[in-house]
C-alpha cells in the first residue's frame, strides 16, 4: 500500500503541475513537457515509471491495470483478511506475499524456513469458483504461460496451441514444504517473471507436472508471466 500511495501521489502532483502549466499559471518545464509528450504518445512517463510496478503496457492499459491493483489493495485493507483468491499479479512485490506464505507455514509446522521451497498445485477452477480461502497457503490467479500451455484435463504442461501466445492458467494453490519432502521427479522447474521482458522481473520458480522430459520446456524457453502487454 505504501508504494501504491507513492505512485498515486506522483500522478496527482505531476498532473496538477502540468494542468497549471497548460493554463499559464506556471512556466512549462522540461519535465512537464516530457509528461505531456508521453501522454500524447500513450506511453507511461518516466517519472511515473520510476515509482511504478514493472510493466510493458502502453499508458491506457497501464492505467487500467493500476486501477485494478489499487482496488485489490483497497478491498484487502477493509477487513485486513486474505481474500479467497489473491490476484498475484496485482502486487508491486509478489515475492513478499509468497515469502509470507512460507513464513506462516514454517511457524505452523515448525519447519526450518531456510530449507523450504514453494510448491504449486494447479487446480481445475477459475477464481469465481473458489468459495473459501485455502486452509494452508493461498489460492492465487492471474498467471499466464509463454512457450507452452497447461492442460487442465491432463494436469500437466503441454505444447501450445496455434495462435495461443499467452494461455491463461487456472487458480493455483501456493504452499511451501521442506526441500527434503518435495519430490521433483516429473516436475518442470518453470521460472515466473513479472513481464515478457523476463530477466529483470524474475519472481520465483514454480514446479509444474509434466509428462514429457523437463528439458523440452527448458530448451523451449517456457515460462510463466504475471502480466502481459496485450491484456
Amino acid at each position: 500500500c505504501e508504494r501504491m500511495n507513492i505512485l498515486l501521489d506522483e500522478l496527482r502532483r505531476s498532473l496538477t503541475e502540468l494542468d497549471m502549466g497548460l493554463k499559464g499559471a506556471l512556466a512549462m518545464s522540461t519535465n512537464m513537457q516530457g509528461l505531456a509528450d508521453a501522454l500524447f504518445l500513450d506511453q507511461v512517463p518516466e517519472a511515473w515509471q520510476s515509482v511504478s510496478f514493472l510493466s510493458m503496457r502502453p499508458l491506457a492499459a497501464w492505467f487500467q491495470n493500476l486501477q485494478d491493483r489499487n482496488q485489490q489493495a483497497a478491498e484487502w485493507t477493509v477487513d485486513l483478511q486474505t481474500p479467497r483468491v489473491v490476484w498475484l499479479s496485482g502486487f508491486f512485490n509478489p515475492m513478499a506475499f509468497l515469502t509470507a506464505i512460507m513464513q506462516t507455514i514454517s511457524l505452523q509446522n515448525a519447519y526450518d524456513l531456510d530449507n523450504m521451497v514453494l510448491t504449486t498445485e494447479v487446480l481445475k477452477k477459475g477464481p469465481d469458483q473458489i468459495e473459501a480461502p485455502a486452509r494452508e497457503g493461498s489460492y492465487v490467479h492471474g498467471l499466464f504461460m509463454e512457450g507452452a500451455r497447461w492442460d487442465t484435463n491432463g494436469g500437466s504442461v503441454e505444447e501450445s496451441r496455434m495462435k495461443e501466445l499467452y494461455p491463461k492458467l487456472p487458480v493455483l494453490l501456493m504452499k511451501a514444504l521442506p526441500t527434503a519432502k518435495v519430490d521433483l521427479r516429473d516436475l518442470f522447474a518453470c521460472p515466473v517473471y513479472k513481464t515478457q521482458e523476463r530477466g529483470p522481473g524474475y519472481v520465483f520458480t514454480s514446479y509444474l507436472k509434466t509428462k514429457q522430459p523437463a528439458r523440452k520446456w527448458v530448451i523451449g524457453g517456457v515460462a510463466m508471466l504475471l502480466d502481459i502487454a496485450e491484456v
